[in-house]
This record gives C-alpha cells, structure tokens and sequence, in this order.
C-alpha cells in the first residue's frame, strides 16, 4: 500500500493520539497475572497489543476488549499454558515480556514472529533458559530460580521488565544488578509501577533492583495514558508545516522515557504550551541523547533534516536492533532529499536540507519510519508518496486517519 501526502492545509487542529503501547503491555501483564479481575481503560489496539493478548490468553488468562474498557480475569500466578504455538508477529516486547512467563509453565514454549523479529537478540535469557533458535521460530523451555543476577545495561531493557513480572512469583527473594550503563532505564521504571500498582513491591536503588519473592499480583483499575511516542510526530508535525496542533490526551506528568520529546522541541525552537500546544519558533539544530528514549529516533532525525543547520544524536546504536535498521533505513530517505547523515558507532550527525520536487519514500516496512517520512514529507515542495505505508498498523493503525484531521491531504492506493 502506498500513501501520497498532499500539503498541511489548516493553521490548527486538534489530535487524541493512541494510548500509551508500552503502558497497555505492562498493565494487561499485571492483570492476567493477579488473583481476580481488573479492567483496563483506553488500552491501546495495534497488532502488537493484540499479540500479547493473545500470548496471555494461552496462559489462561480469560481477557475481554472494546473501545473503552478490557476486563482481564487473571490466573492468580498460575501459568496453566495451553502448548500452541505463541504467534509474536512483529512485536518484541511480547516476545522477550512472555518468554520468562509462559517459561513457568515447565512446558517447551515455541515463539514465532514476522519480519525481523526473529533475528533479534535473545541474548540474556540464553544464559538462563535453554533457547533453539531457528529461521522462522524458537524453541524454549527450562525455569529461572531466585537468586541474584547480572544484566549489562547495553541492551534492551524488555529482559530485565521480562524478569521482573516472573521474580515476583519465585519462592525467594532475588537482585538484578546491571552491569555499565542502564540504557532505556525509563522502561524499567514503568515496568516497576505497573507492578507496584498491582501490589508487587521492587525497589531500585541506582543499578540494583531488589525483588522480594512469594509475591501475589492484585487486580488493576486503571486508565492508560497517552502515547508520547506517537505524539512526537504531530509535534513535529507543528513545527516542520508552521501550524498549532494541540495534543488532548498526554499526562504532563508521565513517566514514559519518550515523554522528553517535549524538550527536545523546545531545543530545536517550538514553541509548546500548558495545555500541550505544539508551535514553531525560530527552528534551530538541536542535540538530543536517545539513550532512554530510542523510538523517537526516527521522527527527530527527521525534524533533523528540516532544519537549516547540523543535529546531532547520541547513544543512536540501539537504533539498528528495531523492526529495521533505524540508522540505515532514515540515512537512505533522507538523502533522497539532499540531507547529509553521517554515521558514527554510537552518534549520528544530520545536516537539513528544503527540498523541491517530487520524492517516493520508503518504510522499510517499520512503522515509525514510515510515520516519520509522512511528517518528513511535509517540507517537501512535491508530490510526496511513502511506499509500503500499512507498516503503521504495527502501532498506530489510524494514523493517517488522524493525519488527514490535522488538516493534510492523504490518499490511500493498495
């Protein structure tokens, strides 16, 4: 499918983005864990929430969804695994989230998944769980034990959330210590209050976390924030196409890692206000460190390339491990429209360029990316077509829908 993106036509609007898909994850975990029934308001719907509903349900988890609330009857701690396959499609989080929990059931558990996500790392559940790794699946079975453990901080953060829902459940206590830098720490923390709202108690002292063991999750009543995730490129949205958009639905106090895509806005000169008003100032480059907030890489690289000037991007590596290679991918569209990217090991460099004629992107088949050159698409004096667009459905399957109220023209082709 193949999305052409016409010109921002209002001078305001209004957007509700989707709710929050790390949050929706980790509470629906929390219910289908806990002894009773909780409900859940304004659960995210995409393909990888669907993919851990799924997952739960195989547990036994008895899971019932619509547009505003999700009531989860949870199994009490008892992982009662039906032994079909688990289908992951492209989501990581419930592969590396579900592995340690279906994992309890003492049953071989094989994964499968779409894309790329097969070839992602498993790295630090190989020291723990015996893992066949296959092209298009994966074999696991064995059960961790209480103890104390050591995580590099280097990679992704789903490994130690995935230890941390299961812990809880062991007959003792256990400590995770991360090694070097705790890299998306903000993730973790999240992981921890979900838990702590579900009655699970963890403390976290700088990069050790302590867990007290024979723990029982409690049923949730909770409402899911908005997705500062998403709402990054309607705020760049604002910026690149000169207009006012209001984000309705973001917690000015969230915890989420990406919610620092505020500040890095401001840096690069937008304007933003109380009540979530996103406007352009006099744009400016900017620096941002991704290190806690890796997805919004694509869509600040692309504000990058709008800007009259060199961005530059630290602790960018982790960027290569997602549904393609981040890095790569937004190097290749942004040259098509002048923009110069140098790559570093651990920093990219990004010089904008305004650029006139006709252009066709590419999504690389990665829905941020493909999100990204829509927004991208907008400082572009041309026809502007992005290849392969349905890679949105991932997470934000009415995006363009949502693009078109802000006052752009959008047209779908299969």
């Amino acid at each position: 499918m193949r999305a052409v993106i016409g010109k921002a036509n209002s001078d305001c609007a209004i957007v509700h983005v989707p709710s929050s898909k790390s949050l929706s994850h980790r509470y629906l975990i929390v219910s289908a864990l806990a002894d009773g029934t909780s409900r859940i308001r304004n659960l995210a719907h995409n393909s990888d929430i669907d993919a851990t509903i799924n997952a739960l349900r195989k547990c036994g988890a008895v899971i019932d969804t619509d547009d505003d609330t999700t009531v989860v009857k949870g199994v009490g701690g008892i992982i009662d695994y039906d032994g079909s396959v688990v289908d992951c499609n492209e989501s990581g989080s419930t592969l590396r989230f579900m592995l340690p929990i279906i994992a309890l059931s003492d049953k071989e558990v094989i994964f499968t998944g779409k894309g790329k996500l097969m070839e992602r790392p498993l790295s630090v559940y190989e020291d723990f769980y015996d893992i066949d790794k296959e092209s298009e699946s994966i074999k696991v079975r064995g059960i961790i034990m209480p103890g104390e453990y050591h995580i590099r901080g280097d990679v992704s953060s789903q490994f130690i959330s995935g230890l941390l829902f299961v812990l809880p459940m062991l007959n003792n206590d256990s400590k995770l210590i991360i090694d070097e830098a705790f890299e998306s720490k903000s993730y973790v923390i999240l992981t921890i209050e979900a838990l702590n709202k579900a009655g699970v108690e963890i403390v976290m002292n700088d990069n050790e976390i302590y867990v007290k063991g024979n723990q029982k999750y409690n049923p949730v009543d909770i409402e899911i924030d908005g997705d500062d995730s998403q709402a990054v490129f309607f705020g760049c949205e604002a910026l690149i196409a000169d207009k006012k958009i209001t984000i309705d639905n973001l917690n000015s106090d969230s915890l989420q890692g990406d919610h620092t895509f505020i500040k890095y806005l401001q840096d690069a000169g937008g304007v933003v206000s109380n009540d979530n008003s996103f406007e352009r100032g006099l744009l400016k480059p900017f620096e941002a460190d991704l290190k806690d907030c890796p997805d919004l890489g694509p869509m600040l690289f692309g504000l990058a390339g709008c800007i009259d000037g060199t961005c530059v991007f630290h602790n960018t590596k982790r960027l290569r491990l997602k549904e393609s290679d981040r890095i790569e991918s937004m190097k290749m569209e942004l040259e098509k429209i002048g923009c110069k990217v140098i790559e570093h090991d651990n920093r990219v460099e990004i010089t904008g360029n305004k650029y006139t004629g006709d252009i066709c992107f590419d999504s690389h088949n990665d829905h941020r990316i493909a999100m990204a050159l829509s927004i991208v698409g907008l400082n572009v004096d041309g026809e502007v077509v992005i290849e392969n667009c349905e890679a949105v459905n991932k997470s934000y399957p009415k995006f363009y829908e949502d693009l078109e109220k802000t006052g752009v023209e959008v047209r779908l082709y299969d």
